[in-house]
């Protein structure tokens, strides 16, 4: 394939020009992922709101978030080939004006069609602006130099989930739930200002043909797969449309990977799995957002629905979180461009580990000091490990092979966290209902706790005036609430145990992690794309 020459940058002149490129092209990059990632976490927060003003079902609310995601499945397998195409900075600030217009459109939907119409467009801007980022970034920067750009660029990635719950819990509650959109739009328009004036295209390539089998093969396969993982936990993993999804899943992407190892310019190349680092980095990188999405996920749960806390409470109390890994990230960017990814990806998998056992025993009088150190050592150990991960990964591709890399790392991590997701979603309702049925069950006339507890509550609503029967009726609700909220407690603390054990499983493909690239670590510059 020919390589067309990217044009010679302008010579104008702005306040970021002292600096070397691939600094200035972090500070457009960070403004879109930023805004892409926060709007992921923050939209879950408004939508019982959104559900309320447009009088919907809660099946067309989740269409707001399952269209964004679907969106995001589809067309994030196409980033390589349309930048390899069109240039990354073309197709980057495309990408950036659809998901800008797209949040704009949102923020003004006159109904629940419009608005999941709109998270479509929205998604189909927002599946290309962090792998289209990140390809920018590593072919923009020595690769000596690429564990400290990469680092500072994982502070907001990291820091926008943390922030999300809060933002959009004071927005719901004192503003309007259309800001959560609308505020997209002025940090949209400075990103494609300053990719206007900053970034320099990149070299094209051209003579390739649209690899139209595997586009479809990938859309059809990565949707049904993150489709049947987001439905899965409420309607059940054996649901007959949940199996459908599952048999189109197991179709097209055995195919789908028979057609692109067969393609001499495939959508995706999964050639890249054969070189060992990146394989055993994205394998580490799977793990870690299976470990990483039980906090995530499941403690903002925990917090609302058995401590009673309001979202913008709940987001305040996980900010130590986002402290922890915007401390650590850019010392261990810079770490990771001397020593390797291996030396900091091992500590950060065991001190994840530790982070959520500590976590594996909380109960409602757990008090929020002991959460705040546990978050703040999670942030942590997320920092220390997450992007040298990445960036030792992708230092072993080649330069032309990096915008195919980084789509198909993206796809492989949207995998990994909707499976995540779906696992501990499904594994919480069913140890929930196995810790009850035993705590039922152990609630006889002959077990002195249960007896006292009753006649405790029930002297307690007669203290109130109330008869016997009626106190006797209310105090046994009263206990059966108590054991529906210890089964929770119980089954909260379990999903913390095997994330916990997930943590540690990831620290065996960390230790074949390879090392460094010759000359990576001394300003070598041979595998970097001149702008």
């Amino acid at each position: 394939m020919a390589t067309v020459a990217a044009p010679l940058p302008s010579a104008r002149r702005h306040p970021l020009a002292g600096l070397a490129y691939h600094w200035q092209a972090l500070v457009v990059i960070v403004l879109g992922s930023f805004m892409v990632v926060l709007d992921t976490t923050i939209v879950n927060v408004a939508l019982p709101k959104i559900i309320q003003v447009f009088q919907s079902t809660v099946d067309e609310g989740d269409l707001v978030v399952t269209g964004y995601m679907l969106a995001l499945a589809i067309v994030m397998p196409a980033t390589g080939y349309l930048s390899d195409r069109f240039g990354s900075k073309r197709i980057y600030l495309l990408t950036v004006f659809l998901f800008t217009v797209g949040s704009a459109l949102c923020g003004l939907a006159p109904n629940m069609e419009g608005l999941i119409v709109f998270r479509v467009l929205q998604g189909i801007g927002g599946g290309m602006v962090q792998p289209l980022g990140m390809s920018i970034l590593l072919q923009a920067t020595p690769p000596g130099q690429r564990g400290s750009v990469m680092g500072l660029f994982g502070i907001p990635v990291l820091l926008a989930p943390a922030i999300g719950p809060t933002l959009g819990g004071y927005l719901v509650e004192y503003v309007d739930w259309r800001w959560i959109f609308t505020l997209n739009v002025p940090v949209g328009a400075l990103a494609i200002l300053f990719g206007l004036v900053l970034l320099r295209e990149t070299p094209r390539q051209s003579g390739g043909r649209f690899d139209w089998a595997g586009f479809v093969l990938a859309a059809t396969g990565f949707s049904a797969a993150l489709l049947a993982l987001s439905k899965a936990p409420a309607d059940g993993w054996t649901a007959p449309h949940i199996v459908v999804l599952y048999l189109i899943t197991a179709a097209a992407l055995p195919c789908w990977v028979v057609v692109e190892l067969a393609q001499d310019d495939p959508m995706l190349d999964l050639t890249v799995l054969r070189e060992r680092t990146y394989l055993m980095g994205q394998i580490v990188l799977g793990v870690a957002m299976v470990a990483m999405y039980s906090l995530l996920l499941l403690l903002p749960l925990f917090l609302q629905n058995v401590r009673g806390l309001g979202a913008m409470e709940t987001g305040l109390l996980l900010v130590p979180n986002a402290l922890g890994a915007m401390v650590v990230m850019p010392l261990a960017g810079r770490l990771s461009d001397k020593l390797g990814a291996r030396p900091l990806a091992v500590p950060g998998l065991l001190f994840l580990a530790v982070a959520t056992w500590m976590v594996s025993s909380i109960d409602v009088q757990t008090s929020d000091d002991w959460l705040r150190i546990a978050l703040a050592l999670r942030g942590a150990a997320t920092g220390l490990m997450f992007m040298p991960v990445t960036t030792a990964a992708m230092d072993h591709i080649a330069p032309l092979k990096i915008p195919r890399a980084t789509a198909l790392s993206n796809v492989l991590r949207q995998l990994a966290g909707a499976f995540g997701t779906a696992v501990f979603a499904s594994l919480l309702q069913d140890h929930t209902r196995l810790h009850a049925a035993a705590l039922a069950q152990a609630l006889t006339p002959a077990s002195i706790t249960a007896v006292h507890a009753l006649s405790v509550a029930q002297l307690a609503f007669q203290s109130h005036g109330l008869s016997e029967s009626t106190a006797h009726t209310l105090a046994l609700l009263a206990l059966a609430r108590m054991v529906n909220e210890a089964a929770l407690v119980r089954a909260f603390d379990d999903c913390f145990r095997v994330a916990t054990f997930a943590a540690l499983v990831g620290v065996v493909p960390a230790l074949l992690l390879g090392r460094r690239r010759r000359g990576a670590g001394h300003g070598a510059t041979e595998t970097v794309v001149e702008l």
